[in-house]
């Protein structure tokens, strides 16, 4: 063991522990904003409402599908 000088305590005359050196430690990344709540829509209002006009909305969409469609798979032979 190499003896290394250490530093005294001048109001004791004790020796000062010496800590150990801390190791740097990775990041931790923040958690995603819509895990906190935090989150906002991708796009505004206003180009939300120019869509549903254009496609149409998501009940209008859903109403277009035929009648047939939901009769085909129902039917029990």
């Amino acid at each position: 063991m190499i003896n290394q000088p250490q530093q005294v305590d001048r109001l004791t005359g004790m020796p000062i522990e010496q800590a150990l050196p801390v190791q740097p430690q990775a990041e931790l990344l923040q958690p995603q904003s819509n895990t906190l709540g935090t989150a906002l829509p991708v796009f505004p209002e206003k180009v939300q409402n120019v869509a549903n006009s254009i496609n149409g909305s998501v009940a209008q969409r859903q109403n277009s599908v035929t009648p047939s469609f939901y009769n085909a798979n129902t039917q029990t032979v």
